[in-house]
């Protein structure tokens, strides 16, 4: 119930002037953002990569560290030792900590201090992991995929609104078409009324009722066939309807397309300005870039890897502060390694190097394509126009002889069976019309997704 009075309320508010149930193309589109599975997941995605940031950060969070152990043996206290501890990483790789250590005991380690020790250090790696190391490419990497995600979601959606606006505009074909043969099936039947009337008063002969009738059968046959044809783009119309819940949902059977509404020319050089924003052109830039992102990390798998540790520390922590590095009461030590082939490090490099290469070339591929592919949309959208403008033309031409066949029959200097393929042929123009009519807004919603921007709607 939700569903639909919200499919009531967006249609009337698009078209005040309209009936309250006439489904717009913006109707369509503002329910299968808010309801379809598709748009969902695309939403669930981002927020999903969202996470993976916060989960990137946690890298960075400071830490509390507590530690204490003892051991007590034959009435004799070995060791009795509490560290407490903060450590507070940062975003170049240098991880600073202070804290406080409370040893005692007989029989601890040499290289312990017996008593409590309040210490400030930093660790770093100066030439390995300083510009860049795992936790900031996690970090980077999350951030980019979020970015990413954001535009994916514009690449489902566009891919998601084109199917949507194709199944609109094949419903309404189908639609307008049954309304055009309701409509000839109505005059039919006038006429066969008219023809039986003018039979028993004499002026017509029988064989001119079976003529009308014949007629009418005719177009009954096309009815039925027109609404089997409505009824399947209904169905396929009411694939992309969707509850709040989840559920599927029918398209109500009062509800009815718009008119038919005449797109503004836009010229070549409009849409082509729009493709290097393409989504799917723009997705391959985050790609990209998170493959710098491995390229930078793998780059550091080249240099040699040197550690540093360093403690301040003392009895008085004020007066330790004060006092010189390497002067009193301090620990530090290093470590220094360098794989003298390097093999790893060249080996993830050019790695790296390659799926960069490669992805550059995928791009510059899909820009082709999809270039080529706005060119021939664009084609077809500007020649069905020219068609449509002609086809109008043929229709007023072809529905002016039937008129004026119907004239001439009704002063007698014409048969039923010239008005009859006559208004055979006005039905057909009326139905080739309504069929270029949709070929034409489909072939419009073709150059806006082909451009990537059908999915901002």
């Amino acid at each position: 119930m939700k569903f639909i009075c919200l499919l009531l309320l967006l249609t009337s508010l698009a078209n005040a002037k309209a009936q309250p149930n006439i489904l717009t193309e913006d109707a369509l589109i503002a329910i299968v953002k808010k309801y379809h599975p598709v748009a969902k997941q695309a939403a669930l995605n981002i927020k999903i990569a969202k996470t993976e940031v916060l989960s990137a950060r946690g890298e960075f969070d400071p830490m509390v560290i507590g530690d204490a152990s003892r051991k007590e043996f034959g009435a004799i206290t070995y060791y009795d030792q509490q560290v407490s501890e903060l450590r507070i990483p940062t975003w170049y790789g240098i991880d600073l900590f202070a804290g406080t250590e409370k040893i005692s005991g007989n029989r601890i380690n040499p290289e312990e201090t017996n008593g409590s020790i309040t210490y400030v250090g930093f660790s770093m790696q100066p030439i390995q992991n300083l510009l860049m190391d795992k936790r900031r490419a996690t970090l980077l990497k999350a951030k980019n995929y979020h970015q990413l995600s954001e535009v994916q979601r514009n690449v489902m959606l566009n891919d998601i609104f084109k199917d949507a606006l194709y199944s609109y505009w094949d419903w309404w074909e189908k639609y307008y078409i049954q309304q055009a043969v309701k409509a000839a099936l109505s005059n039919a039947e006038k006429r066969l009324s008219l023809v039986r009337t003018a039979f028993q008063l004499g002026d017509r002969p029988a064989i001119d009722t079976l003529e009308a009738y014949t007629q009418v059968q005719a177009f009954q046959i096309r009815l039925s066939e027109a609404f089997q044809n409505l009824m399947k783009a209904n169905l396929e119309l009411s694939s992309f309807f969707w509850t709040e819940n989840g559920g599927q949902a029918d398209l109500p059977d009062d509800v009815i397309p718009q008119d038919y509404n005449l797109k503004k020319f836009i010229t070549l050089e409009d849409v082509l300005s729009q493709l290097n924003y393409h989504p799917e052109l723009t997705q391959y830039d985050f790609k990209i870039k998170g493959l710098q992102i491995n390229k930078q990390l793998a780059f550091q798998s080249l240099l040699p890897q040197l550690k540093i540790k360093y403690n301040q520390m003392g009895y008085n922590f004020s007066k330790t502060m004060n006092a010189p590095w390497f002067n009193a009461n301090y620990r530090y030590g290093f470590s220094f390694s360098v794989p003298l082939r390097l093999s790893e490090g060249r080996g993830n490099y050019a790695k790296a190097r390659l799926e960069i290469r490669s992805m550059q070339l995928e791009m510059a591929n899909k820009q082709v394509q999809l270039y080529t592919k706005l060119k021939q949309y664009y084609t077809e959208w500007s020649q069905t126009e020219k068609q449509l403008y002609l086809q109008n033309q043929l229709l007023e031409n072809i529905h002016a002889l039937q008129k004026g066949e119907e004239i001439r029959f009704a002063n007698g200097e014409s048969s039923l069976f010239l008005v009859n393929a006559r208004e055979q042929k006005t039905i057909e123009a009326e139905q080739k019309t309504i069929e270029l009519k949709a070929k034409t807004q489909k072939a419009s919603v073709a150059v806006t997704w082909s451009a990537g921007i059908l999915g901002l709607r």
